[in-house]
């Protein structure tokens, strides 16, 4: 075989991209037969539960394949911010709409807490999937509450996600300012997880910028009853 007729080299990373794309539309897909299933079976019930259930894990599922694709985006230069001024409290309204049901399940109550007309300029898709990845990790280690709060601290908008869970190990408490201050296997030994949805979620908060100031990822056992609370700060 002469130089002229061997075969290009594979783009691994631009496959699995690919991949993670057919994947992510074939549970968009899955997750829209299941939707329809719930709203035909009464609530209540046993199979409305496990069906609630089942859609809850394809949702985590579909989120990560949405961060595996929005990281390789940022990472090939894709997908940019684009920020617009929401209403803060319609944000997480919307939020908690996403989430109830399924807390409801587990016996977690979802509780909103936002200043009144705030509103503020950031990436909604993008950080409508940070808060909800935060979400879905306080629901895992919560005893029965998850406290989501916004307010303006510093010229800043603060989003906090509390929960009254055993809170963070002290590894794990820290300041996220860059995304060089985590990798994805930095808490895989804390926690077991992998730490994507943190990479995922330091990575878009440090995205948003304002006047040469950048946001930032907290961790520390603030929650409520020394629960662990994550914050985002944004400029």
């Amino acid at each position: 075989m002469s130089a002229e007729d061997a075969p290009n080299t594979l783009d691994f990373s631009a496959i699995i991209a690919s991949s993670v794309h057919d994947m992510k539309n074939s549970i968009q897909l899955l997750l829209g037969t299941l939707d329809e299933v719930i709203d035909e079976l009464p609530g209540g019930t046993p199979a409305h539960a496990r069906i609630l259930r089942a859609e809850a894990e394809g949702r985590r599922v579909n989120d990560h394949l949405v961060q595996l694709l929005t990281l390789y985006k940022l990472g090939n230069t894709q997908q940019g911010l684009c920020p617009e001024e929401h209403d803060v409290a319609e944000f997480l309204e919307e939020l908690y709409i996403e989430n109830r049901e399924v807390l409801a399940l587990r016996n977690i109550e979802l509780v909103i807490d936002c200043d009144d007309y705030l509103q503020w300029f950031f990436d909604r898709e993008l950080l409508k999937g940070v808060v909800n990845n935060l979400i879905t990790n306080a629901q895992q280690y919560t005893k029965d509450k998850i406290l989501l709060s916004a307010a303006v601290d510093e010229k800043r908008l603060l989003l906090t996600v509390d929960d009254n869970g055993p809170g963070y190990p002290e590894a794990m408490q820290k300041r996220y300012g860059a995304t060089k201050d985590i990798t994805p296997r930095d808490n895989t030994a804390n926690t077991g997880g992998t730490g994507l949805g943190l990479f995922f979620s330091a990575t878009i908060v440090h995205m948003h910028t304002n006047r040469n100031q950048r946001g930032y990822l907290q961790t520390s056992n603030d929650g409520i009853d020394g629960g662990a609370r994550c914050s985002i700060s944004l400029p």
